[in-house]
């Protein structure tokens, strides 16, 4: 909840695409082109609205956090023998 927070800029209660981009680049994701965003709120906008709420958000941000995670941490970690 504090992450949809802090990207909510406008203070609308709703994420745009730009606002999950920005998120998701803030976490270290810098990887993530754009078509890769797009995607993710797709899935994420459940309704279809073109906006993500709070509800939708605490649906996707698990599955996509952990994802991209892994990939951070082999990717900062892996050369360090942290990761089997």
């Amino acid at each position: 909840k504090q992450l949809f927070n802090i990207v909510d800029v406008d203070g609308s209660g709703y994420l745009d695409e730009k606002e999950v981009g920005t998120a998701l680049k803030l976490l270290g994701f810098k990887w993530l082109e754009e078509k890769h965003v797009e995607k993710i709120f797709e899935r994420a906008d459940l309704d279809e609205n073109g906006e993500i709420c709070l509800d939708e958000f605490m649906v996707e941000a698990p599955k996509t956090l952990r994802t991209n995670l892994i990939k951070l941490a082999k990717s900062n970690g892996g050369d360090m023998g942290l990761l089997v």
